[in-house]
């Protein structure tokens, strides 16, 4: 009798490693989940520090819009994510361009804010040093549970889950840091607040093959 091949090897393992399982909740449960625990993290430090002329910004539609794509692209980008842990899901090619569109239209968006000169470079790092360290604690959290929810999936394209986590994470942090932010100058929107948002999206993009290595259904 011929010794078995490596695929009735492989088939001989699965089916002794199979055991019960629970089935995942929704793409689109798994993301209201995750947006309630985002937004919980985020509301907390942010009451904390807001802007003194907040209610006034609030009337500037502008602003509002500005934030408002944010927002968009976050749940669509985190949609994509969490579809990205199920196998044979494919990408939801309408929800990738609104999520992907309406992030790079709130940052076209941001163009419009003015610039000032005569800053010296000590003063824009110490206006600037708050907003990065808020991206980065305020956006650990909301980053990890994401990966978590993936890990409890399958996803395949690790690199892109990856990426779609860190764009959506940090740009539902972006609002936040602008309702506390005390300057709209675009310098220091640029390398303070949009980033954060790149840095965020490539090293998630950059770690999801090793973070997500061994995700699997549970």
């Amino acid at each position: 009798m011929s010794e078995p091949g490596w695929e009735r090897r492989l088939v001989d393992r699965l089916v002794a490693d199979a055991h019960p399982v629970r089935r995942l909740w929704s793409p689109e449960v798994r993301l209201v989940v995750w947006l309630a625990i985002a937004v919980a993290v985020l509301i907390a430090p942010a009451t904390r520090v807001l802007r003194d002329d907040l209610v006034l910004r609030l009337r500037n539609p502008a602003f509002v819009l500005e934030q408002g794509l944010m927002l968009v692209g976050a749940v669509f980008l985190g949609l994509e994510a969490v579809r990205a842990a199920v196998p044979g899901q494919g990408a939801g090619r309408a929800s990738t361009i609104v999520g992907w569109g309406a992030l790079g239209l709130a940052l076209i968006w941001m163009l419009r804010e003015p610039v000032h000169g005569g800053w010296s470079v000590d003063t824009f790092l110490d206006v600037g040093r708050p907003c990065i360290w808020r991206a980065v604690a305020w956006g650990a959290v909301p980053w990890i549970v994401l990966l978590i929810a993936l890990r409890r999936g399958a996803p395949l394209a690790r690199r892109r889950a990856g990426v779609l986590a860190g764009a959506a994470t940090w740009a539902l942090v972006c609002p936040a840091l602008r309702v506390c932010c005390q300057t709209d100058e675009l310098l220091h929107l640029s390398v303070f607040h949009a980033l954060p948002l790149v840095a965020g999206a490539a090293l998630s993009a950059a770690l999801a093959p090793i973070l997500l290595a061994e995700s699997h259904a549970r």
